[in-house]
């Protein structure tokens, strides 16, 4: 525990409150939208579906972008690998904790905003297999975020592409959904085309791209000469 609380003081506080700031944000919105008699479902679903993810994967990329100590650690007992794991383990628990107390919240406020493909099943299995609208998405985001960083050693080129690849999924997707090759790259379904009826294999797809990702990862954090190159050049 001694541990869990130094990295989490060493992250800082944006790892706590970056999550809640948004939730609370959009919460309001949604209020306000009510107010105005309109149906806030979706958009508080985006929250879920888009921006804890999102905000997921930048805090992981700014994390593992840049560590003052680098070379210090590299020469540790404990591996360098392990500490950004524990630290990128951190961040996702929080983010899942809030995303199911938040999907949990909707759901008892009958706000929940499931796609086509799962409308007719039932309440309970439509409810546990709707988390996988924002998990698939939250595994692919902090993988991407983690490789980037690994990759750039650049807070701001990990945490620009990511929104980069954000927004280009708004924008291109109606090619993401017609081109089969680039489905499984299709983050955000359930906010931007839930009527798709292969939705479910989408978010199994996504969330195996994700895997393959902390895979590619894992190996970029056991190479100790690529770290300690990238750090001597920043």
């Amino acid at each position: 525990m001694d541990r869990l609380r130094y990295e989490l003081r060493l992250m800082g506080r944006r790892v706590v409150l970056t999550p809640l700031i948004i939730i609370l944000a959009f919460s309001l919105i949604g209020i306000a939208m009510h107010i105005n008699q309109q149906n806030p479902a979706r958009l508080l679903s985006s929250i879920l579906d888009m921006f804890l993810p999102l905000a997921a994967g930048v805090i992981v990329a700014t994390i593992a972008s840049k560590d003052a100590a680098l070379e210090l650690q590299l020469t540790m007992p404990r591996l360098y690998s392990r500490t950004t794991i524990l630290r990128l383990s951190l961040i996702v628990l929080w983010t899942l904790l809030l995303s199911f107390l938040l999907s949990l919240m909707l759901k008892v406020l009958q706000l929940s905003y499931l796609p086509t493909q799962l409308q007719t099943w039932p309440a309970i299995t439509a409810f546990l297999l709707g988390q996988l609208g924002w998990l698939a998405s939250l595994c692919w985001l902090v993988a991407m975020g983690l490789c980037l960083a690994l990759v750039f050693r650049s807070a701001t080129a990990a945490g620009g592409l990511l929104a980069v690849i954000w927004i280009a999924e708004a924008f291109f997707k109606e090619i993401l959904i017609t081109t089969d090759w680039l489905r499984p790259i299709f983050l955000f379904p359930t906010t931007l085309e839930p009527d798709i009826t292969f939705w479910l294999t989408n978010r199994l797809e996504v969330f195996g791209t994700g895997l393959v990702l902390l895979v590619v990862s894992w190996f970029i954090l056991h190479n100790t000469e690529g770290l300690l190159k990238s750090a001597s050049e920043e």
